[in-house]
């Protein structure tokens, strides 16, 4: 598995994306049918889909592939290859520069390698399960702190704000990607985030989290976020208090 040629790939989508995203107008736009929720897609969601599928089919024959556009190919069970084309696809259509491709191989240990690509901030994350998370090439950590003040920043979702109010004290964040939430608790810009998420969605930014210290679990506590949906990531000292305040309301 070469994985410099995968992040050139990433690399090259991204470029493609961000032409998308200067000239786009409304009627590149798509209404997504089906869910809880609207949602939108553009051509670049398919299109790059279909290319990184078509790379890996061909590089990686046995490989296994989740995408967020077309489902599931199944091949060998314990190597996945999940992907979501652009996460945040609201924000690419409305001129908001937190958005692009993420993805992740995911074995029987769970995330084993990952990247997440922001184009419009010239961001490229990376991380392989055991060898820490990189931003541009430059380790990255989790933030330090310990407790949640007004000093402290931390991510969650329009949806859980349109139902609740959250008492944690910290500056809320919605930045309207659920991998960008976990890309900047990689970085330390968040101290913590949640969030109600696909597979797609979350892949490769729980093995980023994770390889920069961060802690990343279900609401309970456990591992159980592919069964459950929810995402709490934060560093280690504030993970218990923040799973103590979404949990109280987020059910």
């Amino acid at each position: 598995m070469n994985l410099q040629q995968i992040e050139d790939l990433l690399r090259d989508i991204g470029r493609y994306q961000l032409e998308g995203y200067r000239k786009l107008e409304a009627g590149d736009v798509q209404v997504k049918e089906g869910g809880s929720y609207l949602s939108v897609v553009t051509e670049y969601d398919v299109e790059t889909e279909r290319r990184v599928f078509e790379h890996l089919s061909r590089e990686l024959p046995g490989d296994s592939f989740l995408g967020e556009e077309n489902g599931n190919v199944r091949r060998d069970p314990g190597r996945y290859w999940i992907l979501d084309p652009i996460d945040g696809t609201t924000n690419f259509t409305q001129g908001v520069a937190y958005w692009g491709p993420s993805l992740a191989l995911w074995d029987r240990q769970g995330p084993a390698v990952g990247w997440i690509h922001f184009p419009a901030l010239d961001q490229m994350f990376h991380a392989r399960r055991g060898e820490g998370a990189f931003l541009n090439g430059k380790r990255i950590h989790a933030s330090k702190v310990t407790e949640y003040s007004d000093l402290v920043s931390v991510a969650t979702t329009s949806s859980l704000h349109k139902r609740h109010q959250l008492t944690v004290p910290a500056k809320h964040r919605i930045l309207g990607s659920l991998v960008v939430n976990l890309a900047y608790v990689a970085t330390g810009s968040l101290a913590a985030s949640y969030c109600r998420a696909h597979l797609w969605d979350v892949a490769a930014g729980i093995l980023i989290a994770r390889e920069a210290g961060a802690l990343v679990t279900d609401m309970g506590g456990g591992d159980g976020m592919l069964d459950s949906g929810d995402i709490v990531a934060a560093t280690p000292a504030l993970l218990a208090p923040m799973l103590d305040v979404i949990g109280s309301v987020a059910r």
